[in-house]
C-alpha cells in the first residue's frame, strides 16, 4: 500500500494508472462483486458521486438509498 508520498518508489505511479485503466475497462456485474443488501456503496452516475446503502438487487441494476433518495445504479458505476 502506498500511503506517504515519502514512502513512493520509481514506478509506483506508473502501476497506479495501470490498475486504474484495468477496472475502468473490466465490466462489473452484481454477481461479481457479490453485492449484498445492506452494503455501504459509493461511486459516480451521470458524473455525479453519490454513497449510501444497498436496499434491492436486481441483476446489474442496484437500488441504493443515498441522502434520503433513492437511485437506482449499474453496477459498474459502484467504486466501493
Amino acid at each position: 500500500m502506498i500511503a506517504q508520498s515519502d514512502n513512493r518508489h520509481p514506478g509506483d505511479a506508473e502501476y497506479l494508472a495501470a490498475a486504474a485503466a484495468l477496472c475502468e475497462q473490466t465490466p462489473r456485474t452484481a454477481q461479481d462483486h457479490a453485492f449484498a443488501i445492506g452494503d455501504w456503496v459509493n461511486g459516480t452516475s451521470g458524473g455525479k458521486a453519490w454513497s449510501g446503502r444497498i436496499v434491492a438487487i436486481c441483476g446489474n441494476r442496484i437500488d441504493v438509498e443515498a441522502h434520503m433518495a433513492w437511485l437506482t445504479v449499474d453496477a459498474r458505476d459502484i467504486t466501493h
